[in-house]
């Protein structure tokens, strides 16, 4: 490396000429054909840009002779090409890699290597590294492949499907609304989060293109059925026709654009997802004997085991508090896996896998709640 900094004294002092004694063959000859030169142009400063090719033939009025030896090594005078990087200083301001001119495969692999010190930032130089806020974006796997493996698209339809009907009822007078407005809120928050889902997901249904549409709609009824009351309920069943609209392919008129796929955290309360979880578990782990649902209800029970699963997964890999708390992961990702082999069990029709399933399913839940309060 000797070489570099005798070149990099250099330009940065604006010299002609190298001293000292002992220095290798080949910077004493770069040091020669600088001392030939008639004119030295001023170094170039960072923020000056890197000249073209077309001006490579200005700034000297001689220069000395580029050839190549028999076994094609580029030369510049006496001097090998290897020993020169290109443009140092223009590549420390610009923050680029470093070439080597191709010549020296060791010059070319510690350039490529990163270093140690080095940050990828969106700062510029000389100011802080921010950090970036948190993307809409999904993270940690939970993607299409994700969504696909914890729960069919056909739950996920039916899963809307019973929650049309199910507030069809309780819409129907100010009197039901009143009496179930708590539910229909969980309802609302069920929608919306299975709609994000849904759009995430590879599979495909018939409102997949919609899907932003009803999950922003759901919001909206999980929002409105806020208190009894009149004005509520009302404010409850519009967005609700508008699903049933959008649901049978009517997109209604002036409703705006919806965002394409938005953060979990955004979509719902966890408080709200966290009830229709417990719904899910409820009923798995009081529908009966294990040989009973597997062979009276094991639709249902695939149904609700799958559900749970994503749901859990939903609590994870949205921007909610603790959730990137290695505990908090650990729960909810055995609890989907274990909501999984529920699923699992009852589609190969075995009792004891499916006993076992939600007994680790309650397991874990009794150890989420006992590390992590929410409110």
């Amino acid at each position: 490396m000797a070489p570099f900094a005798v070149l990099i004294l250099i330009g940065c002092n604006g010299g002609s000429s190298v001293s000292g004694t002992g220095a290798s063959p080949a910077v004493q000859s770069g040091a020669k054909i600088a001392s030939t030169a008639k004119q030295v142009p001023a170094a170039r400063t960072l923020s000056q840009p890197r000249p073209s090719e077309s001006d490579s033939n200005t700034g000297f009025e001689t220069r000395a002779e580029v050839r190549t030896d028999s076994q094609g090594r580029k030369f510049l005078g006496d001097v090998p090409y290897d020993v020169f990087f290109d443009n140092p200083l223009a590549v420390a301001a610009e923050g680029g890699p470093v070439s080597t001119g191709g010549n020296n495969p060791a010059l070319a692999a510690a350039a490529a290597k990163p270093s140690a010190n080095s940050k990828t930032s969106n700062s510029t130089a000389g100011s802080p590294a921010q950090k970036s806020p948190p993307s809409s974006e999904k993270s940690e796997g939970a993607g299409q492949n994700e969504w696909s493996r914890l729960v069919e698209m056909d739950v996920l339809d039916a899963e809307v499907k019973r929650i049309r009907n199910e507030l069809a009822a309780q819409l129907q007078s100010v009197g039901k609304y009143n009496s179930h407005y708590q539910e229909i809120a969980v309802a609302g928050t069920t929608l919306a989060v299975v709609a994000e889902i849904v759009a995430e997901h590879a599979g495909s249904v018939s409102w997949k293109n919609n899907a932003p549409l009803i999950r922003d709609l759901g919001m909206k009824i999980h929002d409105a059925a806020s208190a009894p009351g009149s004005t509520a309920s009302q404010a409850t069943k519009t967005p609700y026709d508008q699903v049933v609209d959008v649901l049978d392919g009517n997109v209604p008129a002036g409703v705006p654009a919806s965002q394409p796929q938005r953060d979990f955290s955004e979509v719902a309360s966890r408080d709200a997802i966290m009830k229709r979880m417990d719904h899910s578990f409820q009923w798995l782990k009081k529908s009966g004997p294990a040989q009973q649902v597997l062979r009276k209800q094991s639709a249902e029970a695939i149904h609700e085991a799958s559900l749970l699963a994503a749901l859990g997964r939903v609590i994870a890999v949205g921007h909610y508090d603790s959730a990137d708390d290695a505990k908090y992961k650990t729960h909810s990702s055995e609890l989907s896996k274990s909501a999984a082999a529920v699923a699992a069990a009852v589609k190969s029709e075995d009792a004891a896998a499916f006993t076992d399933a939600v007994g680790r399913v309650k397991k874990r839940c009794d150890a989420c709640h006992a590390d992590f309060r929410f409110q």
